[in-house]
């Protein structure tokens, strides 16, 4: 009867590859079968030997058998067999074996030519063979990674040698930095600009060596243009203007930031790895333009005690009657001619002065919605206060980080001076200027007050700047009103000059057709609102203005929407900073003619959620709001075609500037969006996209609230109600 073969033995582990293995100590323990095949050999011998010494005792007293003489002798010879076999396997397989791993292990190490010597193991030659073959692709692998690694090194040292070329041929400063500002690269001219005798060091953080209120400023404006999109169309791309300067306080510098992007994950908004800055030595300009201003400055301040004195001799000269009639006319026409030659040469200085100022000055266009979530983000809880964005956004031409300085400087005044604890900040284009305007409920500000705060210095701008100078800079002033038809609200007005070159007049996209005026009774005829939300003024109540942009203009035909924002307008204030943007997967594909309209292509929208994950979202910052939009049965109709789908339903009693429009001014006429707001004096910017839309669509209806009011039309049920009329008659007008 066999005796069942022992199991295999089970494999030794592998030790991980790679520096950590190399450096550690590899534990390898001993094989199962150099144990298990002495330990079995030798207990078999035993066991024979055993029987044999008790066959013998067995048959010590017993007459001579020939068979017992034969199985003993028979048990003598397996022992003598076993022994030998012992002595076999140990030499030629458990100590060849042993060797052979040893052999194996120097042949890991090895390099070309090693080789383990086949005529040695002449029963594991097999395996010695097997054992080269791996050594040799071993060795090749090896030798194909250091081609590699040395081409690689070589084209990256190339390419190390071109940079450097260029950038030390570059006169301004170059630095490359991630996004913790650890410096990455730099030229010689950075060590140049900020007069360091040794290296910045590689890895050293940037903000060390420079203000960190400038760097993170530009960063995130940058961040915030690139988040939202806007990189894409803007005319600077992902780069920003910046003024900064050393920690000490000794140099001034000029420079720009660039962004370096990469592609996000699964579709997404590429994300930010790092910035280039190019610095420039702003210290000699800037100084000489400080003392412009000093020496201007005394200039003009000079002239005012002359001219006070010929004030007060001309009157004095009025007021003496002894003088001759001619003597008296020429010394009145010398003093009156010398008057106005030193107010004539007053204001002109003063107007050179205000020119040379904000023309020196590093300046660029700015969207005033970046600029007051800049300021609403240094405003944190910690002030006591909170900013809240409202208005229509506009562009402005200044200098982001000293306006932001000096309103948020601004805004911590007004609160110190009246507790006030709630701002609302916003801007109006009007006059040729855009007015930023900072409110809250409250007290005026008086002009005294107003005229001290000018000299206050404000502590994180450059070059010890004051709110005076900044507002010199951008030709600007600032004073504090009360705020017509709010009763006890007031404001800080600053007005700053139009942005030089904004979206609105850079070449525009096709222009589609417009979208044909719905009117379905179905929809847009509503039941008067129930409790008291009908009879709530119109200015009283919360809205939510929307609007959509789709894949053509028939819902009923198959298209769908590809966009959809929102904004919110409390108490008559569009709140800015409360805004719903999406783009929508329509599933589908967006004809060209859709995209020369709104620009909303299909590589844009395929990685974007579907319309029956958006409008859950959406019906959520509705909640509880009147709904406005333009033309609504439009966009209404797209929604309620999706409301099972998504499992959910617009209920919200919604209002038409289309039909509001109608009403104020009668039906002929332009009553697109772009008639109304030209007639209304709202500037469009992003027409065509959703969120622009809103904004504007939101900026229409604020100002005919006025208007309805005027027209008696007081309450939401009054405006249902009039809005219900019209649908009736334009039904009508469509059954004759």
């Amino acid at each position: 009867m066999s005796t069942p073969a022992p199991p295999a033995p089970a494999p030794a582990p592998v030790p991980a590859a790679g520096p950590a293995a190399d450096a550690a100590p590899i534990r390898r323990p001993l094989p199962t079968s150099r144990r298990f095949v002495p330990l079995a050999v030798r207990g078999i011998a035993g066991l024979l030997v055993m029987l044999s010494v008790l066959g013998a005792i067995a048959m010590r007293d017993a007459q001579p058998n020939p068979l017992a003489a034969y199985a003993a002798a028979m048990t003598l010879a397996l022992i003598a067999g076993f022994a030998f076999l012992w002595v076999v396997i140990d030499r030629y397989l458990l100590r060849a074996g042993n060797a052979l791993a040893g052999e194996a292990r120097v042949l890991a190490h090895g390099r070309t030519g090693a080789h383990i010597p086949v005529e040695r193991y002449a029963d594991l030659a097999p395996i010695a063979i097997a054992l080269n073959e791996l050594g040799d692709k071993l060795t090749a692998a090896r030798r194909d990674i250091d081609r590699a690694v040395a081409e690689s090194t070589a084209e990256a040292e190339e390419q190390k040698t071109r940079l450097g070329a260029i950038l030390r041929d570059l006169h301004e400063g170059v630095l490359i930095c991630n996004l913790k500002h650890q410096i990455l690269l730099y030229n010689k001219t950075v060590l140049d600009l900020l007069h360091l005798t040794g290296d910045l060091g590689l890895g050293r953080n940037l903000l060390h060596f420079l203000l960190p209120e400038p760097v993170n400023h530009t960063l995130e404006r940058l961040t915030l243009r690139v988040r939202e999109g806007r990189h894409l169309t803007h005319a600077h791309g992902t780069t920003a203007q910046f003024i900064g300067g050393t920690v000490d306080g000794r140099i001034l510098l000029t420079g720009r930031m660039s962004v370096i992007l990469q592609d996000g994950e699964a579709g997404g908004p590429p994300v930010i790895t790092g910035y280039v800055l190019t610095l420039e030595d702003a210290t000699r300009e800037l100084a000489a333009l400080g003392q412009r201003d000093k020496l201007l400055r005394e200039a003009t301040e000079s002239f005012r005690t002359p001219v006070a004195n010929l004030c007060a001799a001309l009157e004095t000269l009025i007021d003496t009657p002894d003088l001759g009639a001619e003597d008296r006319a020429a010394f009145e026409k010398v003093l009156l001619e010398s008057a106005n030659a030193l107010s004539g040469r007053l204001e002109r200085i003063t107007a050179e002065y205000r020119s040379v100022t904000s023309g020196t000055w590093p300046m660029s266009d700015i969207h005033t919605a970046n600029l007051v979530n800049l300021v609403r983000h240094r405003a944190g809880p910690k002030d006591g206060y909170q900013v809240t964005p409202t208005g229509l956004p506009q562009w402005i031409h200044g200098d982001s980080y000293s306006l932001v300085v000096m309103l948020d400087h601004l805004i911590g005044q007004i609160h110190a001076l009246t507790g006030v604890t709630a701002f609302d900040l916003s801007a109006e284009a009007a006059d040729q200027w855009v007015y930023v305007d900072i409110t809250w409920q409250g007290p005026l500000v008086p002009s005294g007050t107003v005229d001290r705060w000018l000299e206050h210095g404000l502590a994180d701008a450059l070059g010890g700047l004051t709110v005076a100078d900044v507002l010199q800079h951008h030709r600007s002033e600032m004073w504090s009103e009360g705020v017509a038809g709010r009763e006890g609200c007031a404001r800080l007005r600053v007005p700053l000059p139009p942005a030089l070159s904004p979206p609105s007049v850079h070449p525009r996209r096709p222009q589609a057709a417009a979208r044909p005026e719905f009117f379905d009774f179905g929809l847009l005829h509503q039941p008067l609102a129930t409790s008291g939300l009908g009879a709530t003024p119109l200015d009283k109540l919360h809205y939510v203005v929307f609007d959509t942009e789709t894949t053509g203009l028939s819902p009923s035909g198959g298209d769908e929407i590809i966009q959809i924002a929102a904004v919110r307008i409390v108490n008559g204030r569009i709140l800015t900073g409360e805004t719903f943007s999406t783009l929508v997967n329509p599933k589908r594909r967006i004809p060209q003619e859709s995209i020369q309209f709104h620009g909303v292509t299909d590589d844009m929208v395929v990685d974007q959620p579907t319309i029956d994950k958006v409008l859950p979202q959406f019906r959520a910052f509705v909640s509880g709001a009147v709904i406005v939009a333009h033309n609504a049965a439009f966009d209404l109709k797209f929604l309620k075609m999706k409301e099972r789908q998504a499992g959910v339903k617009f209920d919200n009693p919604v209002l038409d500037t289309m039909l509001l429009s109608r009403m104020l001014q009668g039906n002929d006429g332009d009553h697109t969006l772009d008639g109304i707001a030209r007639r209304l004096g709202v500037e469009v910017v992003d027409r065509h996209t959703a969120l622009g839309d809103s904004l504007v669509t939101a900026a229409v209806f604020v100002r005919m609230l006025d208007m309805l009011r005027e027209r008696d039309v007081r309450t939401l049920d009054d405006a249902i109600r009039a809005a219900n009329i019209l649908v009736e008659l334009a039904q009508r007008e469509r059954v004759f």
